[in-house]
């Protein structure tokens, strides 16, 4: 009888193990944004921390980076959980205080790529 019984377990067994190796992975990273910021106002630069905390404090918003652009920050945002123009809203309302503001600035780092023509350029 114990035979009998080993298999329906086996069975279970099997079919957990291989729906578990079946199933994508469900901790996929999330969706990433990057907000290129200028900061202008007097004085500004010597702010950077506390507009970095104003900022960390926001849902959604994964990192921030004083350091790779001069005079500027690059906040990593979560799309889904917190929209660029609430970012740069609620940020510009903490900061009011302290005489900056931020705004986003459009340029290499932000611009979308352009497509590849089919056509030769002219140095080919």
């Amino acid at each position: 009888m114990s035979h009998s019984l080993s298999r329906p377990v086996l069975s279970t067994a099997f079919l957990a193990v291989s729906l578990f190796i079946s199933l994508p992975a469900s901790a996929a990273p999330p969706v990433k944004e990057r907000l290129p910021l200028t900061l202008t106002g007097a004085g500004c630069s010597d702010k950077e921390s506390e507009i970095g905390k104003i900022l960390q404090a926001i849902p959604g918003v994964i990192s921030v980076d004083f350091n790779r652009v001069p005079s500027h920050v690059l906040v990593d945002i979560t799309p889904s959980t917190v929209k660029s123009a609430d970012v740069i809203n609620r940020v510009n309302e903490a900061a009011s205080s302290l005489q900056c503001k931020v705004e986003f600035i459009e340029g290499c780092i932000s611009a979308t790529m352009p497509t590849a023509s089919a056509a030769p350029h002219e140095h080919e």
